[in-house]
């Protein structure tokens, strides 16, 4: 019976967050490509620094298909040790921004009243580093900052559903990548 009431306290407190992105780009997907690139593309992601909720999927996923349609073929490596000395290769590195130490304080006080004390932030996010190397040799970084607000108390409850009109981090990694895509053109046009 206790278990019960736990997994009911941890749904209440955790169901009870509104999360936003800010400053991340809005572009649509790339459309496929009349006349890809002969080149293979070589690309690494650095595994995220914290807990994600689908933002290195969305990057697997955009390099795995939307870049495939860009390139003759994509290659995904694994070693970020190893820098292809020929073609095209991108290294995708995310750092976290972390939340300030008052809202950190505040964080832990609202779940540990399970979200009876409101808590807030409107810093946190992520540094999202594209960079770009030819023929082993750096072109460019392509740096993106989305930011993510998120509010948490046990009586937005009922307004739980605006989650549904705003990006999800999924999204957002998406939108980082297309970005990437359109900045990136003119370098590898030249290439």
């Amino acid at each position: 019976m206790k278990f019960i009431h736990l997994i009911f306290l941890f749904v209440l407190t955790f169901s009870s967050c509104i999360t936003s992105y800010r400053d991340y780009p809005t572009i649509d997907a790339p459309t496929k490509s009349s006349s890809p690139s002969k080149l293979k593309l070589f690309y690494h992601l650095e595994p995220f620094p914290i807990l994600e909720f689908g933002g290195y999927a969305a990057l697997k996923s955009v390099f795995k298909t939307k870049l495939n349609s860009q390139f003759n073929e994509t290659e995904e490596i694994f070693d970020p040790k190893v820098i292809p000395q020929k073609g095209i290769y991108c290294r995708v590195v995310t750092q976290w921004a972390p939340v300030s130490a008052q809202t950190l304080i505040f964080g832990y006080l609202s779940i540990a009243t399970a979200t009876l004390l409101p808590a807030w932030s409107s810093n946190e996010g992520f540094d999202v580093t594209y960079s770009l190397y030819k023929d082993g040799q750096k072109v460019k970084d392509f740096t993106y900052t989305p930011r993510r607000s998120v509010f948490l108390w046990l009586f937005s409850l009922p307004v739980i559903w605006v989650n549904l009109f705003t990006a999800s981090e999924e999204e957002v990694f998406k939108a980082t990548s297309y970005q990437f895509i359109e900045d990136a053109k003119p370098y590898l046009n030249e290439l």
